[in-house]
């Protein structure tokens, strides 16, 4: 298993540097801010099951899996998990922010 950083290109797979993202032209924004949620919502799902696999297998003695890949596996399925509840916050506090707006 390989540890690749964190960086620009591994934004720019997620599209988030694309105008209609960061707040570009019509509906075509929320759309594709909602792709991108639902996609970062089933790799999360993704790696939490790969992780918990990876863990009883490691737990069991498997040949092939090692602890140290099975620890590797859950942090990065927590990292991904934090992330994916700040988007989940920032957007609540958007919202409400909104709804205490004065019409």
């Amino acid at each position: 298993m390989s540890i690749n950083p964190i960086g620009p290109a591994s934004l720019t797979s997620m599209n988030l540097g694309t105008p209609a993202v960061m707040g570009g032209d019509g509906a075509g924004g929320w759309e594709d801010f909602s792709v991108t949620l639902a996609r970062q919502l089933k790799e999360t799902d993704r790696m939490n099951k790969e992780a918990k696999d990876l863990t009883e297998k490691a737990l069991l003695g498997n040949a092939g899996v090692s602890i140290h890949e099975a620890q590797i596996a859950a942090s990065e399925a927590e990292l991904n998990m934090r992330m994916l509840m700040q988007v989940r916050n920032k957007a609540l506090e958007v919202y409400r922010e909104i709804m205490s707006m004065p019409a």
